[in-house]
């Protein structure tokens, strides 16, 4: 009998957004001796411990600025298969759990986080309307792609913040931001018709509509 003696897990750190995989062996998981894992910033991602034959992990969410914990039998935690890990208030994806194999097959990390969204379906229910959203998260990769998208302070490090209903496009050099609606056909077609997406340069860039 093949018994699973570790499980990976992925999570996105809101600190530095970086997704850290973290291998989790049977044998250092210890019991009363919770082990805290800490992104490569130093930001603290989850805590597992063991206790009365059960494992449990605890994670701060930076979705809903809460603590969720969640408790495994030891036969669930260690099983190879593919488990999400989500926000008990939004039901969005905090990151999955599993062997290495199925983790690194999900989470691909080689990709984008643009590339991640448009690729991973269950984001459909969050957007007002996921078609359009779909396109114009593709317009901003590919005007990034291509050199066309930066700050007016001549940065190109841009950090991306997806809502419901809109973009917001965040300089990590100078702080300034600006909004890209996408929820009508005209905020589309307004977006297809852009050369390029300056942050710092119009009315939008230190504003938009309140978050959902």
């Amino acid at each position: 009998m093949l018994i699973t003696t570790s499980v990976t897990v992925a999570l996105r750190c809101p600190q530095c957004g970086q997704l850290e995989l973290t291998e989790l062996s049977r044998f250092t998981l210890k019991h009363g001796d919770p082990r805290r894992i800490l992104c490569t910033c130093g930001r603290h991602l989850l805590t597992v411990g063991v206790r009365r034959r059960q494992v449990w992990v605890q994670i701060p969410c930076y979705l809903c600025d809460g603590t969720h914990v969640r408790h495994f039998s030891p036969e669930r935690f260690w099983d190879p298969n593919l488990k999400q890990i989500a926000c008990a208030e939004t039901d969005l994806q905090l990151g999955v759990m599993g062997s290495e194999e199925a983790v690194v097959s999900y989470v691909r990390p080689g990709l984008s986080d643009l590339e991640r969204i448009m690729d991973d379906g269950a984001f459909d229910d969050f957007f007002d309307e996921p078609a359009i959203m779909y396109q114009v998260l593709s317009q901003v990769q590919e005007l990034n792609a291509d050199g066309h998208l930066r700050c007016r302070c001549g940065s190109r490090e841009i950090g991306v913040d997806v809502f419901p209903d809109r973009l917001e496009l965040t300089c990590s050099a100078c702080g300034r931001q600006r909004s890209v609606p996408a929820a009508t056909e005209r905020d589309l077609d307004l977006l297809l018709c852009a050369t390029h997406l300056e942050i710092g340069g119009d009315r939008s860039s230190h504003g938009g509509r309140r978050k959902k």
